[in-house]
């Protein structure tokens, strides 16, 4: 139970790594499961269908990247709602805008300025145009005549903004009136893989997808659990921008507080703590109390091992090297850390959830060629 609060976590986050075949998503979706089964929500983002017969088994609800549609100001029910969220949607839109994350602080002013006057003109009927033409009027101002260095910002943001207004390359992703995402489901699968070769507007996507989970699991009873999977974490965490690290440091610190926990998958240890690990991996490895290690690229692992000495013990290495693959072995074997205590676990799941849960090739295809012969997933 993620949620047991005896081993001194000090929250309900986990981060587990393995190499492909190490059992990670049979591993994953009993703890999914179990959170469904208790009236709680499950978000998952994948990039590999992995998630999708759990989904359907669990009436769950399922969204392709490709279709995916957003409005900043959508969800926003009234004044004092939007007081609370300005900032939030200032960072998305600042993340949207610059990746990497080059804009400053009078870059970020201006906006929040923009973000706003487009909230008081047109409200939750606000779109991405509203903001830019707030900019640009900005920019014609004689307030800025004298000032070319803040003519030139909002130049920038002018600039960057363009692509996701509605007219813009990504304009049918962020200007909608109505969002795919509903309030009233309690599982929803984002499958990401179709915006992989559009590495900025994954980046966009998954921001806002990041803060809109963030706001369900602050408005949402805390009585009820809530579990957010990130699913191929090493490709979805590789933003270079230190707002998406900050923001989600903070946003796994305090979701224990809402009874919330982040899961965050990766394939091997060192895309979140290697040295080309990025800020956000980081941030999500160094706050989850929960620790799972799988087996392991044994040549990778070594390196690691050799740059980080003392995070393992050469026992420890030992057995991490000994696991076994999932398929053959008929088990996941990992080591389990919590809050500095160590234990080793095998999972042995029954046969049909081995093949309910399954990402393996064949399972998936026989899953799928019954569907469309007109069987159900039960």
């Amino acid at each position: 139970d993620l949620f047991y609060e005896g081993m001194n976590n000090t929250n309900f986050n986990m981060a587990v790594c393995g190499t492909s075949g190490a059992g990670k998503t049979g591993l994953i979706q009993p703890l999914i499961r179990s959170v469904l089964d208790s009236g709680g929500f499950a978000w998952v983002f994948d990039m590999g269908d992995g998630y999708k017969s759990l989904c359907e088994n669990m009436g769950g609800v399922y969204l392709d990247g490709d279709s995916l549609k957003f409005n900043p100001f959508a969800n926003i029910l009234d004044d004092a709602n939007f007081d609370l969220s300005a900032e939030r949607i200032r960072d998305q839109m600042s993340v949207m805008a610059s990746p990497n994350g080059n804009l400053d602080e009078v870059h970020e002013g201006l906006l929040l300025q923009a973000v706003r006057a487009a909230w008081l003109s047109k409200r939750n009927k606000a779109r991405i145009d509203d903001v830019v033409a707030f900019l640009r009027s900005e920019k014609d101002s004689e307030e800025y005549a004298d000032s070319p260095g803040v003519r030139s910002r909002l130049d920038d943001m002018i600039i960057l903004l363009d692509q996701y207004t509605v007219n813009g390359l990504y304009g049918e992703y962020f200007n909608s009136d109505e969002p795919s995402l509903r309030d009233d489901a309690r599982m929803v699968v984002l499958e990401l893989g179709g915006l992989e070769d559009r590495p900025s507007l994954l980046v966009a996507v998954m921001f806002s997808l990041i803060i809109y989970i963030e706001n369900r699991m602050y408005q949402s009873p805390r009585s009820l659990k809530k579990l957010n999977v990130i699913d191929e974490g090493w490709r979805l965490l590789d933003f270079k921008n230190e707002k998406v690290g900050t923001f989600i440091e903070k946003g796994y610190r305090t979701a224990r507080r809402h009874t919330g926990a982040y899961i965050t998958i990766t394939q091997g240890i060192e895309d979140f703590d290697g040295d080309k690990a990025s800020i956000a991996a980081k941030a999500a490895w160094s706050n989850s109390s929960f620790k799972i290690i799988l087996r392991q690229n044994r040549e990778a692992f070594r390196k690691y091992n050799q740059k980080n000495e003392g995070q393992f013990s050469s026992s420890e290495q030992t057995i991490i090297e000994g696991f076994p693959s999932a398929k053959d072995a008929h088990f996941s074997a990992f080591m389990l850390r919590v809050a500095g205590q160590v234990s080793y676990h095998r999972l042995i799941l029954d046969p049909l959830s081995r093949v309910m849960f399954s990402s393996d090739g064949d399972d998936f295809e026989f899953r799928e060629q019954c569907l469309k012969e007109g069987k159900t997933v039960h």
